[in-house]
């Protein structure tokens, strides 16, 4: 039973005394109060006791409702301690996991952001591992294309080498047989400077003697310079054509030339200019 069945109980046994004092009350006015309050069966005594004793069972009842409720809201206390106990730590884990929920998202942070560092960075690898991979492709491609060209330039220089070789015995054999032609040449006493066509060596001399009566001159340039005789000498005066001669006698520096008059276009003079003619 609750309280409040317990207190509408109470109120009830209340109000039936209240209305029991006022019909006696009524009833007192016609009646003999004593042979209705004597009466066994149906007087006043009687009802007294029945309502004290009915009032003492509720007593009772009341009591033992109290003390059901008392044990019922000790009990509920204890309970609710209980739970209340119960709550203070279901709080306590639940701050403990809200705590590790913080940690949680603390380290997921750090977690994603260290994912996203990661990620960074092996983009960054991925990027620098391609270019390496282009530039070990490029340089591959280079080496290659140097290896053919060294191979090239080996066999270019092994040609070279071997036309080297080639040419440095011909060489040695043309410098033993030059060596050879001029042991014949010096032995046979031949100047290698004369022209083969017996044309006269391109020479350039002056007029040092003039003979008038003789008609024959003394130039600079003699049997070293290469004349010889019966070489011609054209004679020019400041770049004006003079003569022609005709070498008769040569000595090492210095030759006697016979002026040809059919040729002659003024008198020869001394300082006048002579060169070889063909």
């Amino acid at each position: 039973m609750t309280l409040l069945g317990k207190f509408l109980s109470v109120f009830i046994f209340i109000m039936s005394v209240a209305f029991m004092v006022l019909s006696l009350a009524v009833n007192a006015s016609h009646r003999n109060w004593r042979t209705e309050v004597m009466d066994p069966n149906t007087g006043l005594k009687k009802r007294v006791e029945d309502i004290t004793r009915t009032n003492r069972q509720l007593t009772d009842d009341r009591q033992r409702t109290q003390a059901a409720l008392d044990r019922e809201q000790a009990a509920r206390r204890t309970a609710l301690a209980a739970l209340q106990t119960q709550l203070d730590q279901m709080e306590q884990v639940l701050r403990a996991r809200e705590s590790e929920v913080q940690q949680l998202e603390a380290r997921s942070t750090e977690l994603s952001q260290l994912d996203r560092s990661r990620a960074e960075e092996l983009q960054r690898l991925t990027e620098e591992t391609r270019k390496l991979r282009d530039q070990i492709r490029t340089e591959q491609e280079d080496r290659d294309s140097l290896f053919a060209e060294t191979l090239k330039m080996t066999d270019e220089m092994n040609q070279l080498r071997g036309t080297l070789q080639g040419q440095t015995e011909r060489n040695e054999q043309l410098a033993s047989q030059l060596s050879r032609y001029r042991e014949v040449v010096d032995m046979k006493g031949i100047d290698v400077n004369e022209p083969l066509d017996g044309a006269p060596p391109e020479r350039r001399g002056t007029v040092l003697v003039v003979n008038r009566p003789l008609d024959m001159i003394e130039v600079s340039i003699g049997y070293d310079d290469g004349l010889r005789d019966g070489h011609l000498l054209d004679v020019t005066r400041s770049g004006r054509y003079v003569g022609r001669v005709r070498i008769r006698r040569t000595e090492p520096n210095r030759s006697v030339a016979e002026i040809l008059r059919d040729y002659n276009q003024s008198p020869i003079q001394e300082g006048d200019r002579v060169d070889t003619t063909f």
